[in-house]
C-alpha cells in the first residue's frame, strides 16, 4: 500500500481554507476587498457566481459533479448572471474582489490568497481522506498524455527525454512533489507511483530511456547535453503548478538539461497540443474523453492517473457562509430556463431539476 503523503505545511494550509489550498502559478495580485464585517455582509444582495471557460477541466468537473454536464461546454445552460474567468489565478483574483461572488477552483491550485475562502459541501471539508473515501463529492482526476512513438518531429533522444520526465513523475522525488508541495492526492489503489527512487532508476539499464541517454560514472546524472532540446508541457492551468514543480526537480537530475517549455492553456488543448507537436506531455484536469482515448490510440499516445484532485466552492472571506449543498450550486449555476419543466430538463441534463428554483439572493442561502 502506497501511504498517502501529506507535509505539514500542506495540513496547516489545509486547515486554514476549510481544506482547499494549495500553489496558484500566477503571481499574487493586490486586491481591494470592501471593508465589510460579517455582521454587516447584506443578504439580501444578488449572489455573483463565476465560472471557467468550456475548455477548462475544473468546469468539466464542476458542472458534471452538481449534475449539469451539458453546461461543462454550452454557456447558455448556466445562468446569465455569471461572468467567464481566464483560470485558476483569476478566478481567485475576482472572488476575492467581491464580497458577493461565488466561484470554483482546484484544491491543487488555491492560492493563498487571504480574501477568499472554501465552502465545505455537504457537511464535508476536502482532504485527502475524505477525497480518496469518496465522501467530498466534488472531486476528479488529474490525467497525463504523453508522446511514445518516434516520428520526424520526434526522434528517440526526444521519447527518451519525455519517459524520464514521466519516470521521474512516478519515483518516490516525484510522487513527494506532487503531495507535499501540490496539494495532489495519491489514491493508494492507483497504480501510477512505482515506489522506487529516480536515483534507482537511473542505474536500470533495463529501462529504455535510460540506456538512449545513459548516465554519468557515479550514476547520479543523465549524461549529454540536451541543452538544445525543448520539452514542450501543454493542458491544464489547474496542473500547471504541478507540472512545473515537477519538471524543475526533474532537470536537476541532468548534466546539462533540455529546456522545459510550459504553456497551459487549458485541458482541451492537451491532445491538440500533441497532435501539432506543439506539446509533448499534456496535462487534463478530467478523464480523458472517447475521442481523446481514440486519438491516443491512433497516435502512440500514453495516458495515465497522475493524482486525484478535490474542486472547492469558494467565497470572499468576509461571506459568513460556511457549508453549501450540491443542489444549491446547481441552483446558483444553472439557466433556470433549462429547466423551466420535467421535458426540458431531461432534454439538457437528463434529470428532472423541475422541481427546484433558482437561488439568486444570499438570503436563500443564510438564515
Amino acid at each position: 500500500m502506497k501511504k498517502i503523503l501529506m507535509s505539514t505545511i500542506a495540513l496547516a494550509s489545509l486547515s486554514l481554507l476549510a481544506g482547499c489550498s494549495g500553489t496558484s502559478t500566477e503571481k499574487p495580485v493586490e486586491t481591494t476587498t470592501p471593508t465589510v464585517s460579517k455582521d454587516e455582509f447584506d443578504k439580501t444582495k444578488d449572489i455573483k457566481p463565476y465560472t471557467r471557460d468550456t475548455t477548462s477541466g475544473t468546469r468539466d468537473g464542476f458542472c458534471t459533479k452538481i449534475g449539469i454536464e451539458a453546461a461543462k461546454s454550452k454557456d447558455s445552460l448556466l445562468t446569465s448572471s455569471v461572468s467567464q474567468t481566464t483560470g485558476n489565478g483569476d478566478m481567485m483574483t475576482k472572488v476575492a474582489q467581491d464580497v458577493y461572488g461565488i466561484g470554483y477552483s482546484s484544491l491543487a491550485s488555491v492560492s493563498t490568497e487571504k480574501n477568499i475562502k472554501a465552502l465545505t459541501v455537504e457537511g464535508v471539508t476536502a482532504t485527502a481522506k475524505t477525497v480518496v473515501d469518496g465522501s467530498y463529492t466534488l472531486q476528479r482526476n488529474f490525467n497525463m498524455a504523453y508522446a511514445t512513438k518516434v516520428d520526424d518531429k520526434r526522434d528517440e533522444t526526444k521519447i527518451a527525454l519525455i519517459k524520464s520526465y514521466v519516470a521521474f513523475a512516478s519515483s518516490t522525488e516525484g510522487q513527494a512533489i506532487i503531495i507535499d508541495a501540490e496539494g495532489g492526492i495519491v489514491d493508494p489503489e492507483d497504480d501510477f507511483a512505482s515506489g522506487k527512487s529516480f536515483a534507482d532508476m537511473l542505474n536500470d539499464t533495463s529501462l529504455d530511456w535510460v540506456k538512449t541517454l545513459g548516465v554519468s560514472e557515479n550514476g547520479n546524472k543523465i549524461a549529454g547535453d540536451y541543452s538544445k532540446i525543448q520539452v514542450n508541457f501543454v493542458g491544464s492551468t489547474s496542473v500547471e503548478a504541478m507540472s512545473e514543480a515537477l519538471s524543475d526537480q526533474w532537470t536537476t537530475y541532468f548534466e546539462h538539461a533540455p529546456e522545459a517549455a510550459h504553456n497551459h492553456t487549458g485541458s482541451g488543448d492537451a491532445f491538440k497540443k500533441l497532435g501539432d507537436y506543439t506539446g509533448d506531455i499534456g496535462f487534463a484536469s478530467r478523464d480523458f474523453n472517447d475521442s481523446e482515448k481514440s486519438t491516443a490510440a491512433a497516435n502512440g499516445y500514453t495516458m495515465v492517473e497522475l493524482c486525484k484532485d478535490a474542486i472547492c466552492p469558494i467565497v470572499n472571506v468576509k461571506n459568513p457562509l460556511k457549508d453549501i449543498k450540491v443542489q444549491q450550486l446547481r441552483d446558483i449555476f444553472v439557466n433556470p430556463d433549462a429547466i423551466k419543466d420535467k421535458a426540458t430538463s431531461e432534454e439538457n441534463f437528463g434529470a428532472d431539476y423541475s422541481s427546484e428554483k433558482a437561488i439568486t439572493k444570499w438570503s436563500d442561502l443564510l438564515a
